[in-house]
């Protein structure tokens, strides 16, 4: 037991590392460890054992099928997929009962059985080949979720053939046998998950403890249904998987996380023991006839389905072609196969029972070696490899998240898909119209979603700096490390490695994107479209994503230089009312001041703006700002004035902000001495743009706590941090 679990799991990694189909390295680990070559894993020294650790691993391994049973994948799901997993799957079952029945004699209640075995094709087998091959995303979708939603179908199938086969074949008691296995799993399976769900959903159970007591419950309830009748547990544990699933309990995730976990360490230790008790003459008896079965499964039966269920349907030649030959049988059919082989052996039916377990796994092997081997030069000489991916996934359905998807999709003509945890934020963006996808984008197993096929784009826009950084190097090498983006709120401290952070940053002046999405959901923010080079938009907004002339995009086209330029594609602005303050704001034009006297200290602020602008009229500004100051003095008290003047050389906004050293004779209302002193230039013809940053910054400076670290600040950075977080 100690070599196959250890075995099991380090084959598993391995496997993982190379991007193989897990049971193909534990199927071969297991004949070495086996009998047939080193003999360091005995099974038959189990005993009894045998069939209990067989019996029970496969139970766990279904209800972790039952928790991932995705019925609104299904619903969603096109037309093509429907049909594979209805019409498909009574022609792969039918098809191969009547080739095992007609070629090889098999009596007919045994054909029937060896064929429901096979019509799984198993997401643990089809997701490295699929990472592989990279096809279109209409195939992948296809046969993604063929092989996920149809687990369960078969295994329903094969449970129910399973528990027919031990009874009397054909005999009225037979029929009652397999009702009352039916009736009694299901009810079983449907009370526990109810009870495990309302237990969990209550908080009854801690958090803490919720993984571990889920197991336990699966365990449970498969003792309890097999104590009632005998060969119910399978069909229990796979019945309270999907009830659990969808009771709305909030940790259903969590569990189905550690679940996956506790699942690769019984397929492990279960594939390891169940190839090492694999007789390779077993095998070699099954002679040509055999091998004419499996042909016929391969080239015959799965053609004539995928023509069938195509019928009518918008799929070319070559892609069903492809999917004709695409169809590789996994882990749920091999474990089925050697249970119900070691449950024949006890009723005496051992010949059966191999031949059963000998077919199952010639087809697993047949479907994963050859069309392993095959599928990617197909997939190259009938064209059907996938595009370059220009779709992007956004983290994050809120209203800034739901905005810029819809841009996206309109401007840049690409696939967005929005993926959030929050059950409320996704049904508002579906009712947008938006693509989005309930799921912890943490969890890299959305990539074979259909709907995230056409992703090469990655954007983390939640409010957790952190979390946006982890997403970053997680999907960072998926689609690449140049591809994924992340956003930062303008109130978290800047880092010195931010550049060596994965994750382009993007948007570093912003706050968080729930304040943002507040500020549009209540009409304090709105986003505008327009051509990337509008000056009169740059002037009060921001812009936040241009479609590129190669139909790219940019999404740090704020952080361009003064002498780069500008896109001039279309652009999402985003005008927030603190845009106005922020977007006056630069670097250089910050500092303290030594001057004691109005017309000094202008000189100065008025120096440094014109290092930006170089045509400003120094004098004519200065004399402005005078004329200004004695008509209508700008001191707002508490230590702020506020000067402000009207230029028509410039094209944007300006503010200086000096931090006085000695006393400036301003005329104050309260009487205070002026401290801080910030200087606004607009360009002629904007009222709006100066009168709301006049206004913006007296809302931010009528906060006492602001005004004194703002006396205190020593550096621009920290001066623009503070007025950018008001």
């Amino acid at each position: 037991m100690a070599a196959a679990i250890a075995g099991g799991v380090m084959l598993i990694v391995i496997a993982r590392r190379l991007n193989l189909p897990g049971i193909v390295l534990l199927l071969l680990g297991g004949i070495i460890m086996g009998p047939e070559v080193l003999g360091w894993v005995d099974p038959h020294g189990l005993g009894g054992g045998l069939r209990v650790v067989v019996a029970m691993s496969v139970g766990l391994i279904l209800f972790e099928g039952g928790l991932t049973l995705d019925v609104d994948g299904y619903r969603t799901a096109p037309a093509m997929i429907k049909r594979l997993l209805t019409v498909g799957v009574v022609i792969t079952w039918l098809g191969t009962a009547a080739a095992l029945h007609l070629v090889l004699g098999l009596a007919l209640p045994y054909a029937i059985v060896s064929a429901s075995l096979v019509i799984v094709t198993g997401p643990t087998v089809i997701a490295p080949m699929l990472k592989r091959l990279r096809v279109n995303p209409k195939l992948h979708g296809i046969l993604h979720w063929e092989g996920v939603l149809i687990d369960p179908i078969g295994v329903l199938i094969a449970v129910l053939c399973f528990e027919w086969i031990i009874g009397e074949k054909g005999s009225t008691g037979a029929l009652v046998s397999l009702m009352l296995r039916v009736v009694a799993g299901l009810g079983i399976g449907v009370i526990g998950g109810l009870l495990i769900g309302f237990l969990v959903r209550r908080k009854v159970v801690g958090d803490e403890t919720v993984n571990v007591f889920a197991l336990g419950g699966a365990v449970l309830v498969f003792g309890l249904a097999e104590l009632i009748q005998a060969e119910a547990g399978l069909l229990a544990v796979t019945a309270a998987g999907f009830i659990f699933a969808g009771s709305g309990a909030a940790r259903v995730r969590d569990v189905r996380r550690f679940k996956g976990e506790i699942t690769d360490l019984l397929i492990g230790t279960l594939f390891i023991l169940l190839a090492a008790r694999l007789d390779l003459e077993q095998f070699r008896t099954f002679g040509l006839g055999g091998a004419a079965v499996v042909a016929i499964v391969m080239v015959v039966i799965r053609p004539v389905s995928i023509i069938i269920c195509s019928w009518g349907l918008d799929l070319s030649g070559r892609e069903k072609a492809l999917l004709s030959w695409v169809a590789p049988r996994g882990i749920v059919a091999a474990s089925m196969a050697s249970l119900i082989a070691i449950e024949m052996e006890r009723a005496g039916e051992g010949d059966i029972g191999r031949f059963v377990e000998s077919f199952t796994y010639s087809v697993i092997i047949a479907t994963i070696v050859i069309q392993g081997l095959t599928a990617g030069p197909l997939v190259r000489l009938l064209g059907l490899e996938r595009p370059q991916l220009r779709g992007w996934m956004i983290v994050g359905a809120h209203a800034l998240g739901r905005r810029l998807a819809s841009f996206l999709r309109r401007s840049a003509n690409v696939p967005v898909v929005l993926v959030d945890s929050n059950n409320r934020a996704v049904h508002e963006a579906r009712r947008d119209g938006a693509v989005a996808v309930a799921g912890d984008a943490r969890d890299t197993a959305l990539q074979d979603r259909v709907e995230l096929q056409g992703v090469g784009n990655v954007l983390a826009l939640t409010d957790n700096d952190d979390l946006n950084v982890r997403l970053c190097q997680i999907w960072g090498e998926i689609v690449g490390s140049e591809r994924v983006f992340r956003c930062r709120a303008s109130d978290v401290p800047h880092r010195e490695d931010d550049d060596e952070i994965a994750g382009h940053l993007v948007w570093p002046d912003l706050p968080k994107p729930s304040l943002v999405s507040a500020e549009l959901s209540r009409l304090e923010a709105t986003t505008r479209e327009g051509a990337g080079d509008a000056a009169a938009l740059r002037r009060f907004a921001t812009p936040i994503a241009t479609v590129t002339e190669s139909g790219g995009l940019r999404l740090d086209v704020d952080q361009l230089g003064p002498d780069d330029p500008r896109p001039s594609g279309p652009t999402l602005f985003l005008r927030r009312t603190a845009d106005y303050l922020r977007r006056t704001l630069r670097a250089e034009l910050i500092g303290p001041s030594s001057a004691t006297d109005l017309r000094s200290l202008f000189e100065e602020l008025v120096t440094r703006a014109i290092a930006l602008q170089p045509d400003l009229p120094r004098d004519s500004v200065v004399l402005d700002l005078l004329e200004r100051e004695a008509a209508a003095p700008t001191a707002i008290g508490h230590g702020i004035a506020i000067p402000h003047a009207y230029c028509r050389q410039l094209d944007t906004r300006l503010c200086a902000v000096a931090r006085l050293d000695e006393e400036v004779p301003f005329e104050t209302p309260d009487g205070e001495p002026v401290r801080i002193v910030l200087m606004i230039l607009s360009p002629q013809g904007d009222p709006e743009g100066h009168l709301a940053t006049l206004a913006e910054i007296a809302r931010i400076l009528s906060d006492a706590e602001t005004r004194a670290a703002l006396a205190d600040a020593r550096s621009p950075a920290v001066i623009m941090r503070l007025l950018h977080a008001g």
